[in-house]
């Protein structure tokens, strides 16, 4: 019997509900509650409730996959219940009506803490729910390095314990358009993430989910940011398919090349305008290619001719528009915040191609510091995680994977988060499959049904049928893996800052 006073939880137990019994067949993290009745009007699906282990301790545990069964009425076969209803149109007696959950354990709870359960529940083993108390069991889910923020859902008082130290795990946030992805990312996640010690750099793809909601000095339009030659080089070969040459490289590739690693710099600085900056390359690269042939080589001269012409014709097809998101004056270094701060790059104005190969300058902002050894303390925030690294990546987005891969694998030793946000999760709508390995921390909120499989892997083993994402409410979402100090999923919300 439990006792009056447990030592363990310091709660009066005349203060909790008994609202059943494990039934039958148990084990050490899963096992059936039986309502008792009149409960089941009371008892919901993800409840925290508390069984009283009749083989010693304490256990916590989440209410998952409520059922209600009643043999009388069992279809597909003949039964005296069912000739009763057709009869009648009464129900029969309830007398072999019962209401079951499947308990998913958090853990035994020892000296005030939560560990690992490691012993069989017995069946008939009392449970206890919390809710309608003042006290939260999600209290002895702290850690040393524990932050709290959000809510139990329909639990407004019960803080979310988040674990601090597993921020540069990675992070994805996944959810169907109006599943409220960004309210969580803003009025949670970057809480979270700056408490802890973090810079937070927002990527606004559309420029409407960040952008407007911060104050102007924190937000930078990406045509105010300056780029790479780099960057700049590989947005000219995608947008004029390499200006008609087939392969990688050419004479005119290699001459482009040339002239922005010598002369990016003065080209930006000089031209006052798109077009007086296309020219002056113009110039810079026909004058590079005209020095290639030799005398009298008619051969290569016609191959240098043509190479002019085709950088001419691809030159002028640019938008203008495009290429004076180039034209920035403000230092990638510059834009990386400081601890505590938060900076958001609108990136509206850009072409995709263009947001793309700015990102490919940033990385290699990002990768250059951290392969000095440097200790970044900042989580960079993805939006529209898809369009970087998608599924079957093509173009520049082959780059754009492999440089979020590698932020990922260097992140961890030096206190850099990727938080990717994408409306799904794996396949067309989603994300790269090497990317998300990355992310060890994951809130999935209402789903597209295509995504149905992979939410399945992440929270089926944990009693959530996947097909319940599908009827979630916006900003309800499961919080699922190492930032997470309950082993399993929590479904948690949020309130939305004024």
């Amino acid at each position: 019997m439990m006792q009056e006073k447990s030592s363990t939880l310091n709660i009066p137990l005349e203060e909790l509900k008994l609202v059943g019994i494990t039934g039958s067949t148990t084990s050490t993290s899963e096992a059936p509650l039986i309502l008792v009745e009149g409960m089941e009007r009371e008892v919901r699906e993800e409840d925290v409730v508390l069984i009283e282990n009749l083989n010693g301790g304490l256990i916590l545990a989440v209410c998952r996959g409520g059922l209600g069964i009643d043999d009388n009425l069992r279809v597909g076969s003949y039964s005296p219940g069912i000739a009763y209803v057709r009869s009648t149109g009464k129900s029969p007696s309830r007398a072999k009506e019962s209401y079951h959950f499947m308990l998913s354990f958090i853990g035994a709870v020892a000296d005030g803490r939560v560990k690992p359960n490691d012993v069989i529940v017995a069946p008939g083993s009392r449970v206890y729910a919390f809710r309608g108390t003042s006290h939260n069991p999600l209290q002895y889910l702290k850690t040393e390095k524990t932050l709290l923020a959000g809510y139990l859902v329909r639990e407004p008082s019960w803080d979310i314990p988040f674990d601090a130290a597993f921020i540069p795990y990675h992070i994805g946030v996944f959810g169907a358009t109006g599943s409220g992805k960004s309210y969580l990312t803003r009025h949670l996640l970057i809480p979270v993430l700056l408490k802890a010690g973090y810079g937070v750099l927002d990527l606004d793809w559309a420029g409407v989910d960040y952008a407007p909601y911060f104050e102007e000095s924190q937000v930078i339009p990406i045509s105010e940011v300056e780029s790479s030659p780099e960057a700049f080089l590989s947005y000219l070969m995608d947008r004029t398919r390499n200006f008609g040459y087939r392969g990688e490289t050419s004479t005119l590739s290699m001459a482009l090349e040339e002239v922005l690693s010598e002369h990016w710099q003065s080209l930006v600085k000089e031209a006052s305008t798109p077009s007086e900056l296309l020219e002056k390359l113009k110039d810079l690269v026909n004058e590079r290619l005209k020095g290639q042939p030799k005398e009298g080589d008619q051969k290569s001269k016609h191959w240098i001719d043509l190479a002019s012409m085709r950088l001419e014709r691809g030159l002028s097809k640019l938008p203008l528009e495009e290429v004076e998101t180039f034209m920035g004056k403000v230092g990638i270094k510059d834009l990386i915040p400081r601890q505590g701060e938060v900076s958001v790059v609108d990136m509206h104005r850009a072409s995709d191609v263009a947001k793309l190969t700015f990102f490919l300058t940033l990385s290699n902002e990002l990768l250059t510091r951290m392969y000095r050894g440097e200790m970044l303390n900042l989580a960079l925030v993805i939006d529209e995680a898809p369009q970087y690294c998608p599924h079957e990546p093509r173009g520049v987005q082959v780059e754009t994977t492999d440089r979020i891969k590698d932020l990922c694998a260097l992140g961890r030793k030096h206190r850099l988060c990727v938080v990717l946000i994408s409306q799904g999760i794996a396949g067309e709508i989603g994300i790269n499959a090497a990317i998300r390995r990355n992310l060890n921390t994951q809130f999935i909120g209402q789903i597209h049904p295509l995504d149905l499989e992979e939410a399945g892997k992440r929270l089926s083993p944990y009693g959530i049928k996947p097909e319940s994402l599908l009827y979630l409410e916006p900003g309800q979402f499961y919080f699922v893996g190492k930032m997470n100090p309950s082993p399993t999923p929590l479904l948690i919300s949020f309130q939305v800052a004024s």
